[in-house]
């Protein structure tokens, strides 16, 4: 495994006061948002989410593909998926095991609050040994997942509708990416719409509704609404200041 260097628009500061996510979380029944749809433009542009506070975030986009390293310096593996909770929180992240452990393919979790800084920019660090690392694993192979939690990897790539009815009515476009603020809060959506030419738009978090089994989310808007968004200029987004990596979580400490 290669370390890959500083990743513009990356992660960092996420703080969430978690325990140990135990097991790696598949996809769950998630409940469907009662909010109905909004006439205003507000619905999917709230102050939180505005583009230049987004622009101070990080996309999932870019936190995947990240390597991890150990207390040592060791090589554990590298981020493939994020777990987000119910309350639409950064929970954890989900690693690939790195070949160097001799474990396969294997994955295991770990509380996003309990990563640090690596030895280089764009790197992260989990405070534990390889031998440590082999233990988890093993534990983690009987362990359940947390209801209500969901992976990033099974809301990208699905379908989002603008409200309006059915799939042949409402379809927008795709769910591209997502942008979590510097506590680990998501606050939006990535929408590509189909066909291309347009956008993409930053659609306000609080602005979607998931569909069960995360096949798809509604957008609690019309297509105008969104368009009026404008184009979500993702390369605006900070580069990742790894030194900056859950700040927020350990003044909440101090």
């Amino acid at each position: 495994m290669r370390y890959s260097g500083t990743s513009a628009g990356i992660l960092a500061a996420f703080a969430i006061a978690t325990s140990l996510t135990l097991g790696v979380p598949q996809p769950v029944q998630a409940q469907p948002s009662q909010a109905q749809p909004s006439q205003s433009a507000e619905t999917v542009r709230t102050a939180e989410a505005s583009y230049p506070r987004l622009y101070q975030g990080w996309r999932a986009g870019v936190i995947v593909g990240t390597d991890v390293e150990g207390l040592l310096g060791e090589e554990l593996g590298q981020v493939v998926d994020l777990v987000v909770g119910p309350d639409g929180r950064l929970e954890s992240a989900v690693i690939e095991a790195s070949g160097m452990l001799d474990v396969g393919e294997a994955r295991f979790t770990v509380p996003w609050h309990q990563l640090m800084p690596g030895s280089v920019d764009g790197v992260l660090a989990y405070p534990v040994t390889g031998p440590d690392t082999l233990d988890m694993i093993r534990r983690q192979q009987q362990a359940a997942s947390r209801p209500g939690d969901w992976r990033v990897s099974a809301l990208i790539g699905q379908p989002a509708n603008t409200a309006g009815g059915a799939m042949e009515a409402g379809f927008f476009g795709t769910v591209e990416d997502l942008v979590f603020d510097r506590n680990g809060a998501l606050k939006a959506l990535v929408v590509t719409p189909e066909p291309e030419g347009e956008g993409p738009y930053a659609v306000a978090w609080k602005a979607a509704a998931l569909e069960p089994g995360l096949t798809s989310v509604t957008l609690q808007a019309t297509p105008d609404q969104v368009k009026a968004l404008g184009s979500f200029d993702a390369a605006r987004m900070k580069e990742f200041n790894t030194a900056r990596l859950n700040q927020g979580a350990q003044a909440r400490r101090e």
